[in-house]
């Protein structure tokens, strides 16, 4: 804007005004003049309120398109702008600015368009060290069992997605000496009609509580020897699961190849391959109910149960000159040494049991769950028993069961998977954590009291095993075992933990009788 200046100036005057007022208009770099009159803004007219309440109507309203009702992303409900007294003074309902807020919180709320494909890596290692105390007997019916710290298991997986609905998992374990070992390889379609989401590749099968528990929340070292002994675990198929829309109720069920390696007679084959032209199919099915569970609580409280069942056709690869083959056998829920040598003393820790091989074409196994949890104690607990159709032979039963439970020193829960139905992961209250050398600790994490009793009897008059093969322990070296593992589990994070177990092994062995073994075990476990 000009300044009014009198047209009867000196023209010394004029040009001394040209120079301090006009000058700094053009230039606008330069810093105003101290003297120089101040600048009137314009103030905003109602007219442009209107324009501005327009525009953000106008977001609002693609907000909504994108992102369901307004309330459901914190935007107020869409208001009009009212006028108030004369036009001079009219100005915007005092609600746009809140409204301004809401849409800029909502807008940052939501996260970005997924991109595809994408990956996370994910892993853990657990570092292991044992020492084996044994009496006489247990000496001389397995061997002098040896002492030893090592990576039992060491693994990386990436997961991630392709599409919206189809996901994927490639997971190595590097802990087995020689090459990597297939684990979880496999690729998923969610969301689909009447079959939920369906899984195609190598993955733990649906069968049992103990098996589908990640092994990075276990509450032992090792998973029970029920499941040692009968579970074939992981395998190459095709799986469909679902949950219901209450999430009380899931299931799982699937298609299998039956293992067809000496390594692996029952499945859990670690190269992901199966051969064999005869037999070689297997089916699995879990379901799962909680009876109660508290909402409020997210399961601090509830009770699950649960049943499996799984009918596997042995193929006629087990073995060239011996067929087709049935071949259960444990250890002593810890193990220490090279997870390829066989289970022999020199490889590390052997077979406390082991059936021999059978010659059989089919076997039916089946299981029963229960679990709880009432704050920070816990418990679970299974059975399974199998019936293998020998050749030859008269049908063989074999059976097992555990229970188990623990209880936080510190309050804390277990978490509920309630797409799988299992526990999960356990956060605490408070991390693991000090000031620094000079100071004291402040954190000190997680800390849990486990127990557990384990029971199999893979010792039966009816089994016909083969020749025995001169190896120590021998094989066949059929018995029954029973292992009682108290347990301390100190959580530093939700990341890492040091567990600490001490386990009983009593061994009824059938030819040489009864004999005891003390294993003092740790673990130290890094996930991300």
């Amino acid at each position: 804007m000009k300044p009014t200046c009198l047209r009867n100036l000196h023209g010394s005057m004029i040009a001394i005004w040209f120079i301090t007022c006009l000058l700094p208009a053009v230039d606008a770099q330069e810093p105003a003049q101290p003297n120089a009159p101040p600048v009137e803004l314009r103030q905003p007219s109602w007219e442009d309120f209107q324009a501005l309440a327009g525009r953000l109507e106008a977001t609002e309203a693609k907000l909504r398109e994108v992102t369901g009702p307004a309330n459901a992303v914190g935007v107020l409900p869409e208001k009009k702008v009212e006028e108030q007294g004369t036009s001079a003074d009219k100005k915007p309902a005092a609600t746009s600015e809140e409204r301004l807020s809401a849409v800029e919180k909502a807008v940052a709320a939501k996260p970005a368009a997924a991109t595809f494909p994408n990956v996370r890596l994910s892993g853990f290692f657990h570092l292991d060290s044992g020492l084996f105390a044994q009496d006489a007997n247990n000496r001389a019916t397995l061997g002098d069992i040896q002492d030893g710290i090592g990576f039992r298991r060491a693994r990386l997986q990436a997961l991630g997605s392709v599409g919206e609905f189809t996901n994927y998992s490639l997971e190595m374990d590097f802990a087995t000496a020689g090459r990597p070992s297939f684990m979880d390889v496999w690729g998923e379609q969610t969301q689909l009609p009447f079959f939920g989401n369906v899984r195609i590749g190598q993955f733990r099968q649906a069968f049992s509580m103990d098996a589908l528990t990640s092994i990075k929340q276990l509450d032992f070292l090792e998973r029970s020897l029920p499941f040692q002994a009968f579970l074939p675990f992981r395998r190459v198929g095709i799986m469909a699961y679902d949950k219901s829309d209450s999430e009380l109720t899931t299931w799982a069920y699937g298609a299998y190849r039956t293992g067809g390696f000496l390594d692996a007679p029952l499945g859990d084959s670690r190269v992901g391959t199966d051969i064999g032209d005869s037999g070689g199919y297997s089916f699995s099915g879990r379901t799962t109910h909680l009876l109660y569970f508290d909402e409020p609580a997210d399961g601090r409280y509830l009770l699950h149960v649960g049943g499996s069942y799984d009918y596997s056709r042995i193929t006629g690869r087990g073995d060239p000159l011996l067929g087709d083959i049935y071949n259960a056998r444990v250890i002593p829920e810890f193990f220490v040494g090279d997870p390829a040598g066989g289970g022999v003393t020199s490889a590390g820790t052997p077979f406390f049991v082991d059936t021999g091989r059978l010659s059989a074409d089919a076997f039916n196994l089946f299981g029963l769950e229960l679990a709880g949890q009432y704050g920070p104690s816990h418990f679970q607990a299974e059975y399974m028993a199998t019936t293998v159709n020998q050749l030859g032979g008269s049908d063989v039963f074999y059976d097992g069961a555990y229970v188990q439970g623990g209880y936080f020193l510190t309050g804390e829960n277990r978490t509920y998977n309630r797409t799988t139905g299992t526990f999960d992961k356990i956060t605490p209250f408070t991390e693991f954590f000090g000031l620094g050398r000079k100071n004291h600790f402040c954190g000190w994490g997680a800390w849990e009291v486990t127990a557990r009793w384990s029971y199999v009897n893979l010792n039966s008059s009816q089994a016909i095993p083969f020749a025995p093969v001169a190896v120590i322990p021998p094989v066949p070296n059929a018995g029954r075992m029973s292992d009682t593992t108290l347990g301390l589990n100190w959580i530093w994070n939700a990341y890492a933990k040091v567990q600490f177990n001490w386990i009983h092994c009593n061994l009824d062995n059938a030819v040489r009788g009864n004999s005891d073994c003390n294993i003092y075990a740790s673990r130290f476990e890094v996930t991300f």
